[in-house]
């Protein structure tokens, strides 16, 4: 089983696309293991395939990415399931990941995450959450944004080290994990690992 991220940028037309666009083509490269597995389509919107472990954790250092600039927003959709086609790009594949993500991406009204998956268990239970988690992440400013992101792809540093690397005080980043409920999401983001873990096994 494999999970689909589905997106659009919210207010793609407020600003270039040259602010936001190089730095998500260069996130997707790296969190994936080839090209084929992402695309960008349509100018603004994109589908991902991943680990199904990783999908929360990407799906929000996505949101985080994209915030750095305040003009702008992404919704995403996780979908779960499997794959039974394999196009040349991640948009022409088929299989049940890419019908859920499709499905709970139409269903995306007033809230910018959301999941589908098999069990119909996982998704009463996380999307409350991820209500929640999307009115959080939805009011980050650009500097919480910054901060929150180059957190979750360097989880292995301290704080005074993303501190230094940022070029901020280290009461600044601390102040802006605090806002941005960042250990709060860091549990959400092992909850989640841990129910789909013990569904799929």
């Amino acid at each position: 089983m494999i999970a689909v991220l589905t997106g659009d940028i919210i207010n793609s037309r407020k600003v270039n696309s040259e602010e936001w666009l190089p730095r998500l083509k260069d996130y997707l490269n790296k969190i994936t293991t080839n090209d084929e597995e992402w695309e960008i389509y349509r100018g603004d919107s994109f589908q991902v395939q991943i680990n199904i472990e990783r999908a929360l954790e990407i799906s929000i250092s996505i949101k985080a990415l994209i915030k750095t600039n305040s003009k702008i927003d992404v919704r995403i959709s996780i979908g779960i399931g499997d794959i039974s086609f394999n196009g040349k790009k991640v948009i022409e594949s088929y299989g049940s990941a890419f019908i859920n993500s499709g499905e709970a991406f139409e269903k995306l009204k007033n809230n910018t995450l959301i999941i589908k998956t098999p069990f119909e268990e996982i998704d009463e239970y996380f999307n409350p959450i991820f209500k929640l988690v999307s009115f959080i992440i939805d009011n980050w400013k650009p500097v919480t944004s910054e901060t929150i992101f180059y957190s979750l792809i360097n989880k292995n540093l301290m704080q005074k080290e993303i501190a230094e690397r940022l070029k901020k005080d280290k009461t600044t980043v601390n102040r802006a994990l605090k806002r941005g409920a960042y250990d709060e999401i860091l549990e959400i983001i092992h909850l989640f690992n841990k129910k789909i873990s013990e569904c799929l096994n």
